[in-house]
């Protein structure tokens, strides 16, 4: 049965992903990613790596696409038409980031197929093992990370100050 839930959860997880790129509201845009996020999860659920699946959910899903869904309904986006030679640009840095894309996926199917060869591991996907890499080897990004998003929490705090105090929309000053 775990199989047929892996191609399940991996199709939802394509489709959204292609729904957070292709959607022209933002408000889809984040809620597509809401649902890639929860399919990711239970794709590493499915891997036994409950950790990491229980945190994607819990910190993505729950707090950082709360926060980004907060800040796309506070600041109203609307669409905004762009200039044939802006929408070119574009057209090439989508192109681009394509070929960035399908090498990244060679690459991992290079990496999974000599990780078929390795032994597996008994700690693999467990808190020990986790948090013993993240706190020797990992230890100066993790903090910076938490100081990013304390800086992102003083940011939106300020700016959410700035327009209760004024009383004024944030895009009509």
């Amino acid at each position: 049965m775990s199989p047929l839930f892996f191609y399940l959860f991996a199709a939802i997880l394509i489709f959204a992903s292609l729904a957070v790129v292709l959607a022209r509201n933002p408000l889809y845009n984040v809620l597509s990613l809401v649902v890639a996020i929860f399919s990711l999860s239970c794709l590493f659920v499915l891997l036994e790596a409950f950790f990491v699946g229980m945190v994607l959910l819990l910190i993505y899903a729950g707090a950082v696409l709360v926060f980004f869904l907060f800040v796309v309904m506070c600041l109203n986006l609307n669409a905004i038409p762009l200039p044939n030679a802006l929408q070119n640009r574009f057209r090439c840095l989508g192109t681009v980031a394509g070929l960035m894309f399908l090498s990244s996926v060679f690459l991992a199917l290079k990496s999974f197929l000599k990780a078929q060869t390795m032994e597996p591991s008994s700690l693999r996907g467990t808190i020990e093992s986790i948090s013993k890499i993240l706190f020797t080897d990992y230890l100066l990004p993790f903090e910076l990370t938490s100081l990013l998003l304390l800086i992102a929490i003083f940011g939106i705090v300020s700016l959410a100050q700035g327009t209760l105090s004024t009383g004024k929309n944030i895009e009509n000053p």
